[in-house]
Formats: C-alpha cells, sequence, structure tokens
C-alpha cells in the first residue's frame, strides 16, 4: 500500500493547510523590523542617559551615606565636565571613590531645602562646568550642609533634604531626605 492509498482509506485530503517555511520567514522578518522601530522609537538613548545618571547618583549616594556613618564627614560632589558628570565620594584622606557618566541629552537642576516639583523650581539652580552639587554626610549619615556652588547662600545646612532634577522629569530626578537617604522619584516635602 503506497502512501497515497493510504491517505485515501484514512480519507486525508492531499493538501495540508499552514505556512511554508518562506511564508514563516518574510512574517518573523516583518514583525522583526517593526519591532525594531517602534522600540528605537520609544528607548531613546537619551532615555537611557537620564535612567543610567539618575540610577548611579542614588548608588554613589548611598554608598556616600554609608561611608559616613561613624567617621568624620563625607562629601558627595557632582561636577558636570562637557558631556559626561563626575561623581567623587571624598573624606579628609581624599578621593574614597569616582565614577564619569555620560551626560548627552541630560540636563540638570538641583536644590537644597526646595523640594516641590522639578516642574516649579522657585530654588533651583542649574549644574554647569563651573557650578557642582555638593552634599556633605555626618558621622550619623544625616545630611549635614550642601547646594549648587557659585550660587547665593551656598553652602546652606540642610534642613529638609535635598532633589536633583533629570531632564526636568520628577519620576528621573533624584532625591535626598534630611537624614541622608536618596531615593528616585518626586521628593516629597
Amino acid at each position: 500500500m503506497g502512501r497515497s492509498d493510504c491517505r485515501k482509506s484514512l480519507n486525508l485530503p492531499i493538501s495540508s493547510a499552514g505556512f511554508t517555511i518562506i511564508e514563516a520567514v518574510v512574517a518573523i522578518a516583518f514583525i522583526g523590523i517593526i519591532a525594531a522601530f517602534a522600540m528605537s522609537r520609544i528607548l531613546r538613548s537619551d532615555t537611557y542617559n537620564a535612567i543610567i545618571v539618575r540610577d548611579q547618583v542614588i548608588s554613589l549616594s548611598r554608598s556616600a551615606q554609608q561611608r559616613s556613618i561613624g567617621r568624620s564627614e563625607v562629601v558627595l560632589t557632582l561636577s558636570p565636565a562637557g558631556n559626561n558628570l563626575d561623581i567623587q565620594i571624598e573624606d579628609e584622606d581624599g578621593v574614597i571613590q569616582r565614577a564619569t557618566l555620560d551626560l548627552r541629552g541630560v540636563t540638570l537642576t538641583a536644590d537644597v531645602n526646595e523640594l516641590d516639583s522639578c516642574t516649579s523650581t522657585p530654588g533651583a539652580d542649574a549644574l554647569t562646568t563651573s557650578n557642582d552639587l555638593v552634599l556633605e554626610f555626618d558621622e550619623l549619615g544625616d545630611l549635614l550642609e550642601g547646594g549648587v556652588t557659585g550660587t547665593a547662600g551656598y553652602p546652606a545646612t540642610v534642613t529638609s533634604g535635598a532633589r536633583l532634577c533629570i531632564n526636568g522629569d520628577p519620576a528621573r530626578s533624584v532625591c535626598w531626605s534630611a537624614s541622608g537617604y536618596a531615593y528616585a522619584g518626586d521628593c516629597v516635602d
């Protein structure tokens, strides 16, 4: 009994429904092209840079706070330099930790004791190559003083906290409570 005889006895149709290999490959390629285009429109490089800056600033801030506990004052400095943000943690013995981040497509403003939303920034000052954000932690890990260098009232005693607005977006911002804890999001006063 041949193959065609077997199909006839089982009453199976000779042609089967489904995709050919070529049709499947074309469909997968088409879906891949659409996905690549959509992802490039949704996730631009400046989105990545802003998120990376936020996360690294929080990480280094927490490191500075931990290093300050039980020691003399530890200073966290954020210094924009061209397309980079230099971040360093130092104590009386010198630099403890340093990082450099890409700032392309990222603008930064900062303030101390003004924790309102980034959309209304009455006391916020832009961080530039000549203006750094400096935060000093005491031996308990609390924020002692800080602010943007070169601005009126610098350094200010920290009473309610500090904030770093990234691209004016509260969701991408970094906030520090008066107790020195750094967190992402809109600051709570």
